[in-house]
């Protein structure tokens, strides 16, 4: 008996800690899908408008202009954010 009671009160304690785990899960989740509004505006942006220019004049429109727009219209985004890591990533 006192074996299944330690069993339970271990299993009582794991899933105590799963649960405070959950939950900073679930706040991070929620600032993060706030951040993707301006993320997802910047790089629409980006792809839309920004090709033809040269690499100097993309980089001062993106990290200048765009940034301090978003950031002037209280957009929530990802600080040092960079649209072509979210258009795409590294390859293995």
């Amino acid at each position: 008996m006192n074996n299944k009671l330690d069993l339970a009160n271990r299993l009582v304690g794991g899933l105590a800690d799963e649960n405070k785990r959950w939950k900073e899960s679930v706040k991070t989740m929620s600032v993060d899908a706030l951040k993707m509004i301006g993320n997802a505006v910047l790089s629409a942006a980006f792809v839309s408008y920004i090709g033809p220019f040269s690499q100097d004049f993309r980089d001062d429109l993106w990290k200048t202009q765009w940034l301090e727009d978003i950031a002037k219209n209280k957009i929530p985004f990802t600080e040092g954010v960079d649209p072509l890591m979210i258009l795409s990533n590294a390859s293995i």
